[in-house]
């Protein structure tokens, strides 16, 4: 799979510091940790939680979600444990 890389990678720990990471599609979410982390997607900036899933130690996806949706990463599956170690950048797809 190729990507290219449109916004410069970030971290967003916890709902406060929430983004739309730059109205992205889709964001290939990083862990940069040796331990499992939790991504949670937003309705909007309502702080209403709509996804959420498990991504593995040192692993990368690319999460789709809608532009103005926010996402955000914790340690644990509530949300509400911080974490600092999962970076979040916009991408798009080309062939």
């Amino acid at each position: 799979m190729k990507i290219e890389p449109l916004t410069v990678a970030a971290n967003f720990s916890l709902t406060a510091a929430a983004s739309n990471v730059s109205n992205a599609q889709q964001v290939l979410v990083q862990n940069t940790d040796g331990q499992g982390k939790y991504v949670h997607i937003e309705k909007g900036t309502s702080g209403v939680r709509y996804a959420s899933f498990y991504i593995a130690a040192k692993d990368s996806i690319i999460a789709r979600k809608n532009a103005d949706d926010e996402i955000f990463c914790s340690n644990d599956a509530a949300g509400t444990a911080g974490n600092v170690n999962v970076l979040f950048t916009k991408v798009g797809f080309y062939g």
